[in-house]
């Protein structure tokens, strides 16, 4: 099974327990995950983190394109993601 995180997913989790700076093992973590087939997100959140000039903005433009996946219905609507 596959899971989407919204864009408070990643901006909480910045924010509150896993910053950057002291924890870069939740980006890690996030990027094996996405290489097992299991997180991704969509294009829309990747536009939204972009839109404040931030390092959250730095860390989405440095995820894989396959990261972001178009929000279109096989994504937003089906139990499984596939890639």
């Amino acid at each position: 099974m596959a899971y989407l995180f919204d864009t408070n997913v990643v901006i909480e989790a910045k924010n509150r327990r896993f910053g950057f700076d002291f924890c870069p093992a939740f980006s890690d973590r996030i990027d094996e995950a996405r290489q097992a087939g299991t997180v991704f997100s969509i294009d829309k959140v990747a536009i939204e983190l972009d839109a404040v000039d931030d390092d959250l903005a730095t860390w989405a433009s440095e995820r894989p394109d396959a990261f972001f996946l178009e929000a279109d219905a096989a994504v937003t609507w089906s139990e499984k993601v596939s890639t």
